[in-house]
This record gives C-alpha cells, structure tokens and sequence, in this order.
C-alpha cells in the first residue's frame, strides 16, 4: 500500500506556520459555546495574513488538547483505494510536556514527554521503550522523527517555529472564501507546492484554530489524500499532576528501539 510520506511534514506545518506548532481537521469541538460570527470581508484576506493569525494564536497557548481524526488514502498495487481511520488525542504543555494517545482496536499507542526522556508504550502488547530527550518540545520532535522514524500526525502543530515548512515552495495561495465546518465560520484557504497541493479550514473569530487540513500528495503515483479533522479544542485544560510522567504499568517490560520495541508493535497490528 502506498502512504504519504509528506503526511508528518505538511500536516503539520499547515497547523503550525510562524511558530504556532499543531497541525494535524475540522470539527466545532464538542462545546455547546455559541461561536461568534463575524461579517464577510468587504476584500479577501491574504491567505498568509490568515495562517500567521492562527500561528501567532496558537503560539500564544501554554497548553491545550486537541482531537485529530485522521482519513488517510491508500492504493493497493491493483490501484484500488482504500481508506484508513486514525484517530489521535495530543495534550500539550509547553515548553517541556506533550503527551499523544493514538486509539485502536489494537490497544493504540502512547507517547509521553516530560522534559528530561520519551516513552513509547504499547499496553496491550505490554512493551514500552524510553530515550533520553532534550529540553524542548521542538527538539524531541525531531529526534523522535530523524533517529527513530516516528512521525506525529500533527507534529508542527506541536512545535514552535515551522514557517519555512509551510510556505517553502509555494506555487499559488488562494482564498476561497468562508464556510461552516459543523457549523462553525471558517476560513477556507488553498495552496500548491510542487509536491502537495493542500488546503486547511481557520476559524474566523478570535480564537483562529485550524478546524481542517486536506493534503494531496503528488509525489505519489495515484495522487492520494490526507484529511484531519482537529476537534474538541480545549485552550485551557488543567493536567494532573504527573500526566506527562510514564510509568509502567505492572509485568510490562521495556525493550529497545527499534529492535524488539518495533517488532512489538508490528505483531500488535497497532493502528
């Protein structure tokens, strides 16, 4: 089956331009607030003006929750497309704490950061694997995706200064204009690099969080997509003490990276 291999990449620089880190999709989140809605523009905005808006917002947030439910497209050698359902819960607290829950049918997988070390756990499988980890977010996001090839589905939303993955190579930038994404106002924007044409759905209103994010991936034959839908946005959460802290549950046992640790997972079938 073939994937996207700019998923992690653009995903996540669509979520995170100027140093908003992120985003990973469109949904009004699950709160009965009423959502304020502002009077069309008498002139279009610029799509960037509108992506630097949700990144300086989102950058503004000390800690937040969101809920990616992913759609990736895959093709079969037959050229037959299928459709797989991911769906992840990222909590954040910057600079030092993040914590991703993927969920599964398989028991899903967990990654916990608290500033000094990373866990990879697999609770049905019963394995986990720690690595030492720098003192930023950023950082260990990269050391998570260049040394042990595990890509956060969102993860420039996560980061704090990503413009340049964003607006790197850009052929075209277009405001298509506004829509409800389950019935909240949002800006609809569109863009093209060489490799991925892609577009991403901003709330209008003071808290400008990316609701969207839809990928074509050109680079791959058959053109396949990727759709988010980030929903149930909490800009305020309060964590428990000791949320971000792995530890182990009993008769776990903890195997390397990237040897048993990868083969644990695969034998899980973890989506």
């Amino acid at each position: 089956m073939k994937q996207l291999p700019l998923l992690s990449a653009m995903i996540v620089s669509a979520l995170a331009l100027n140093g908003c880190a992120n985003l990973s999709g469109l949904a009004a989140g699950g709160t009965s607030e009423s959502v304020p809605i502002s009077d069309p523009p008498a002139v279009a905005p610029q799509p960037i003006d509108v992506l630097k808006r949700m990144a300086t917002y989102l950058r503004s947030l000390d800690r937040f929750e969101v809920r990616v439910e992913k759609l990736t497209q895959l093709i079969l050698p037959t050229e037959q497309r299928l459709h797989e359902d991911q769906t992840i819960e990222i909590a954040v607290d910057r600079p030092n704490q993040l914590r991703v829950e993927y969920k599964g049918l398989g028991g899903g997988r967990q990654i916990f950061y608290d500033g000094k070390e990373f866990t990879l756990n697999t609770p049905v499988a019963g394995f986990y694997a720690v690595g030492s980890a720098p003192a930023s977010i950023d950082q260990t996001l990269e050391i998570l995706y260049n040394e042990y090839q595990i890509e956060l589905p969102v993860a420039d939303l996560l980061a704090t200064n990503t413009e340049s993955r964003l607006v790197k190579n850009l052929s075209s930038r277009t405001y298509v204009g506004r829509i409800l994404v389950q019935g909240v106002p949002c800006h609809h924007l569109a863009f093209r690099t060489p490799e991925v044409d892609w577009e991403i759905w901003i709330e209008d209103g003071p808290k400008p969080l990316p609701r969207r994010l839809l990928l074509t991936d050109k680079s791959v034959q058959g053109s396949p997509t990727m759709m988010a839908n980030l929903t149930d946005w909490d800009v305020a959460p309060r964590f428990a003490r000791g949320f971000f802290e792995f530890k182990p549950p009993k008769g776990s046992e903890r195997v390397p990276f990237l040897t048993e640790a990868s083969a644990a997972m695969s034998a899980a079938t973890i989506q």
